[in-house]
């Protein structure tokens, strides 16, 4: 039985290795189950990665992030704040590339009540690199925060080897800003 590797299994482990983490995989059959098999065919007894996960200790949060690299190729960050740390709700959604060029503003679209948390995101986005990914992908995450900070997307664009260090350090401003500005 052989095990394929994944196209992010080398960046998970270095991220595991830099965080002194462990990194946790899931498999499943190597043949894909949108694919059909003529009665008779011989099947495929190799594995291949089916989840990617790592749970990221930071300043007593956890970050914990989820790459499903099977069939479905979507990405999911979540971060549960504790030890009394709030945040103001804000959402990240993404604008047409369309109306992008028409309106020329940025991809990623910050909504919050609290002008200064909207200023502070919108800066990390840049300074993070994650609007410039979202400018030359198809990068379209989805963010909310009520008492959990989550992010959704899907990983069907050509630069998705580049998101991870990002999106990781993203989560990690926010928890330094909700420490920052404790209430």
């Amino acid at each position: 039985m052989r095990i394929h590797v994944n196209l992010f299994e080398e960046q998970f482990y270095q991220v595991a290795s830099e965080e002194a983490i462990e990194l946790h995989k899931d498999y499943e059959p190597g043949s894909s189950k949108l694919i059909t098999f003529m009665p008779g065919a011989d099947y495929n007894d190799d594995l291949r990665v089916k989840t990617l996960g790592l749970e990221i200790p930071y300043k007593k949060q956890i970050i914990a992030v989820e790459y499903q690299v099977g069939d479905i190729q979507m990405a999911q960050f979540n971060c549960e704040l504790k030890h009394g740390l709030r945040i103001s709700d804000f959402k990240i959604t993404y604008r047409s590339h369309y109306t992008r060029l028409f309106l020329k503003k940025n991809i990623l679209k910050v909504a919050s009540s609290d002008q200064y948390l909207k200023k502070y995101l919108e800066d990390k986005l840049m300074e993070n690199g994650l609007e410039v990914i979202a400018r030359n992908n198809l990068f379209t995450p989805i963010m909310e925060s009520k008492k959990t900070i989550k992010t959704d997307f899907s990983l069907s664009f050509e630069d998705r080897k580049k998101v991870l260090n990002p999106m990781i350090q993203f989560y990690k401003d926010l928890i330094d800003f909700c420490i920052q500005h404790k209430i």
